[in-house]
């Protein structure tokens, strides 16, 4: 007998959630957005005015959200009597993906956000044509990951690259905000490869000597171009 008269009590439950108007949604708040409008995120999220909070499919609204390329994550929070709140993160630029005809702002996983309009201030990573770069898609191809791990580690370090691109051979390729090329290659130990450009070009500063490239393939090695 309890456990009819707690089903009877669910049904019942669940009848008033679904047909008592008092339940339909009169406000929904959006929080969490900077640069993704309230307005795109309520379209998106397609929230129904005539059906109950308690029966809103709140995962497939979070997905439809997600779909905006810039955000990241969604949450749905119901407030009763009648109100919706929806919590989102916002996806940051990391870089410019180029891929000729193509050219994209992505964020670190390689998510594309948008088309790059050019005058976007963030490092460039370049690959070779053909690849579709698609606003929502990600770019996850092993030359895209080997950039951006290279870029973040470069960055680490307080040098700015320009852009970043790897030779016919696979050797990656850096060009700094002020021109100058590296040569780091494709062999040995990336971070240690960056250590020595640093201390290279502290000593080229402290000489105030204009350099054009500087060849670390070789660590051992290294060559420095002078213009």
């Amino acid at each position: 007998m309890p456990i009819a008269l707690a089903g009877l009590v669910a049904v019942a439950a669940g009848a008033f959630a679904s047909t008592w108007p008092g339940f339909d949604p009169k406000a929904v708040e959006v929080v969490g957005n900077r640069r993704v409008p309230t307005a795109q995120i309520l379209r998106v999220a397609g929230v129904s005015p005539r059906v109950s909070i308690w029966l809103q499919n709140t995962g497939a609204i979070a997905r439809r959200i997600q779909s905006i390329p810039y955000i990241g994550g969604a949450w749905i929070h119901r407030i009763p009597p009648a109100s919706l709140r929806i919590a989102v993160t916002e996806r940051e630029p990391f870089a410019i993906l180029q891929s000729a005809p193509e050219s994209a702002v992505v964020d670190r996983s390689l998510r594309v956000l948008e088309t790059a309009a050019g005058d976007e201030p963030l490092p460039a990573l370049i690959l070779a044509p053909g690849l579709t770069l698609q606003p929502g898609s990600f770019a996850v191809t092993r030359g895209a990951v080997e950039l951006r791990d290279a870029c973040e580690a470069i960055a680490a370090r307080h040098i700015e690259p320009r852009s970043l691109t790897l030779d016919r051979y696979g050797g990656l390729v850096v060009t700094l905000r002020d021109g100058l090329r590296v040569l780091f290659g494709q062999d040995g130990d990336l971070a240690q490869k960056v250590t020595l450009v640093d201390a290279i070009l502290a000593q080229v500063v402290h000489g105030q000597r204009r350099v054009a490239a500087i060849d670390v393939r070789a660590p051992a090695a290294p060559v420095v171009v002078y213009r």
